[in-house]
């Protein structure tokens, strides 16, 4: 962390530092979605007083929820526990972009058998923050402490977590928006290779190729970028 950050004992000052030391990590480690997701967690863990663990559940295709990133026992646990239920603050934060705040394990009424099972495993309070941009769904960065009532509203380490999740949000939306162009551009390559294979096999013109091989993907139900693979690696269709 910051030398600054240690000197001015101040949370939200430290996290706004913090927050600049995370994002440099996020740059360097943004080549795929778990190194950038480990890393929030452990600059979570490092900057913010009360968290002793932290984890990322992380919205997939069809909005399918699914961890990610667990630093501690307590999350990797926990998670597996609501994966398996279909419920829990984590899931609930994630599904209906909310901040859940599970103030004491002790009393918790809404999840009592996840209430029961963290405080078994340490947990006394919890903060799921939702990740999202443009309201877009894309998981939930939650946030485990010993203690109970550890993320008061009023306490700077909750802002502080607010600003971590805002810029982890954002990251991971970019993140994703570069592999999304990188998967098309891949994709659009191995339509152009297989477009020249089926053109010099059967001696068409490429409109017609690139007709050819649509229409084998519509009949047969194969995503024209699979097929293209297929027809890059076999040199024609498959039988």
């Amino acid at each position: 962390m910051d030398e600054r950050a240690v000197e001015t004992g101040d949370p939200l000052e430290s996290a706004y530092l913090g927050a600049e030391q995370l994002a440099r990590t996020l740059h360097a480690r943004s080549d795929s979605v778990e190194d950038l997701v480990t890393a929030v967690c452990e600059q979570a863990v490092e900057l913010l007083e009360p968290v002793q663990g932290a984890g990322v559940i992380i919205a997939a295709a069809r909005r399918h929820l699914t961890t990610v990133a667990a630093i501690g026992p307590g999350p990797a646990e926990l998670d597996r526990m609501q994966q398996e239920t279909g419920e829990g603050p984590c899931l609930t934060a994630a599904r209906d972009q909310v901040v859940v705040h599970l103030r004491d394990t002790g009393t918790e009424d809404r999840w009592p058998s996840y209430a029961e099972a963290a405080r078994g495993l340490g947990v006394g309070s919890m903060l799921c923050l939702p990740l999202e941009v443009d309201a877009r769904l894309l998981g939930t960065l939650s946030l485990y402490a010993d203690a109970p009532n550890a993320f008061d509203e009023k306490d700077p380490d909750r802002a502080a977590a607010r600003l971590l999740a805002a810029l982890a949000a954002t990251t991971l939306a970019r993140t994703r928006l570069v592999d999304q162009l990188r998967e098309a551009l891949t994709n659009r390559d191995l339509i152009g290779q297989a477009k020249g294979i089926v053109m010099a096999r059967y001696g068409l013109s490429a409109d017609d190729a690139f007709a050819l091989i649509r229409r084998y993907s519509q009949d047969h139900n194969v995503k024209l970028a699979e097929l293209a693979g297929v027809l890059a690696t076999r040199l024609d269709f498959p039988t």
